[in-house]
């Protein structure tokens, strides 16, 4: 089930962890609830979108789903703040 970089993704949609078997699923599922318990609560998500022909403009934004923390009313620098990790959790992806 571990990929060589470490690196393994599925859906919360319908069918995406349908392929495993039950103990994988269990186990997938153990290991989201460590990583969701260690993390704390959401605060927002930050998204980039990267474009094939578009090296200037990514286009980027900040949503704030049912569960976050944070809100469109949430002081502007709270947000920015969230950003700033988002910005350097990303400079760490590899």
């Amino acid at each position: 089930m571990e990929t060589p970089s470490g690196w393994i993704s599925y859906t919360n949609g319908p069918g995406g962890k349908d392929h495993l078997t039950p103990e994988e699923r269990a186990e997938v599922e153990r290991r989201e609830a460590e990583r969701s318990q260690r993390g704390g609560r959401l605060l927002c998500e930050v998204h980039v979108s990267v474009y094939e022909h578009d090296t200037e403009d990514a286009g980027m934004y900040v949503s704030f789903p049912g569960n976050a923390l944070l809100s469109l009313e949430s002081d502007r620098g709270q947000i920015a703040a969230a950003v700033a990790r988002a910005r350097e959790q990303l400079g760490r992806w590899r």
